[in-house]
């Protein structure tokens, strides 16, 4: 009667050549036909038996040896088998496609590839475990044993990433070390985390010494451009502390000092802004709907946000109405 034992052939833990096989990437059609045993890949010596029922399960390759015992070399090696001197499997295949992007996920001791897709054309048993110091590898057309006797590495490299462009990117010199690269990243996202920190503080206390109408105006440009909002509630508080009362040469008091049009002033020449607002009489700007149709601005707001903000952006970007 044949001798029969299951054996893992493989799985995907790293192998002492630095890289892991995917199982689901196995492709053992061909085998499941004629899959031979051999002993340590030794290919050219008589199959000792063969495999049968290769399947994958947990992310482990099985296979179930067959060895008929029909010689007294198979014979030995059973009782090799049986008696626990020779307990591992490996398998012998043919590489197709390796991973070798710089951001593949690496397991914990990976130093090479994965190897995710590859043919099955035998298993061998070996006193050394399989997926640790045996594997049996097609490179060429020729067989390439990789085990404790043989180190011919014909596994590819991982691709590395460019940290040169990474370096100069940040500001420092082409030469830098990969330590060096890593400090100044955490630097510049702290930078930033701070900044984001900062000015959302700001943010919570700019409105306080704005009227009421100069509020609004904030909250809308803070949604869209905090910094413009931040400049545009510091540009108003300035004029209001410059606000005073001028009398007369008769000794009577006139109106104050007109801010929105100071503003107005200052938020295009801070921004930048030459334009000239497209619309005739200035009756659809911000700044006339809030004191002269409240009740249109109210519609607008709530029937057509969008150009409510546009009202809003182009008031902090200093539109006014300009008719008589």
């Amino acid at each position: 009667m044949a001798f029969k034992k299951t054996f893992v052939l493989s799985t995907e833990a790293v192998n002492t050549y630095g890289f892991v096989v995917l199982t689901a990437g196995i492709n053992i059609d061909s085998a499941k036909k004629n899959c031979p045993c051999f002993y340590d890949h030794n290919t050219w010596e008589v199959p000792l038996g063969h495999w049968e029922n290769l399947r994958k399960e947990n992310n482990q390759l099985l296979g179930d040896l067959v060895i008929e015992g029909s010689n007294e070399r198979e014979k030995q090696y059973i009782t090799k088998i049986e008696n626990g001197d020779i307990k591992g499997a490996s398998i012998g295949m043919d590489t197709l496609q390796w991973d070798l992007t710089p951001q593949a996920v690496l397991l914990n001791g990976q130093t090479k590839p994965t190897l995710i897709s590859c043919d099955l054309f035998e298993a061998s048993i070996t006193p050394l475990p399989g997926n640790n110091n045996a594997l049996a590898l097609k490179h060429d057309g020729s067989l390439i044993t990789l085990n404790s006797n043989n180190h011919k590495n014909i596994i590819p490299n991982l691709k590395n990433t460019d940290m040169k462009q990474i370096a100069l990117k940040i500001g420092l010199a082409e030469t830098a070390t990969e330590n060096e690269i890593v400090t100044a990243i955490n630097a510049l996202q702290l930078k930033s985390q701070q900044g984001e920190a900062f000015q959302t503080e700001m943010l919570k206390d700019a409105d306080k010494d704005l009227t009421d109408d100069n509020k609004e105006v904030f909250v809308e440009l803070s949604k869209t451009n905090p910094a413009k909002a931040l400049k545009f509630a510091q540009l108003n508080k300035k004029v209001d502390d410059t606000e005073s009362t001028v009398e007369t040469t008769q000794g009577k008091a006139t109106a104050t000092v007109v801010k929105d049009v100071k503003v107005s002033a200052l938020l295009k020449r801070s921004a930048g802004d030459n334009s000239q607002h497209d619309n005739k009489d200035g009756k659809d700007t911000f700044d006339y709907l809030q004191k002269h149709n409240s009740v249109e601005l109210s519609r607008i707001k709530k029937e057509d946000p969008e150009k409510y903000n546009q009202l809003a952006t182009d008031y902090g970007n200093g539109i006014r109405y300009t008719g008589k």
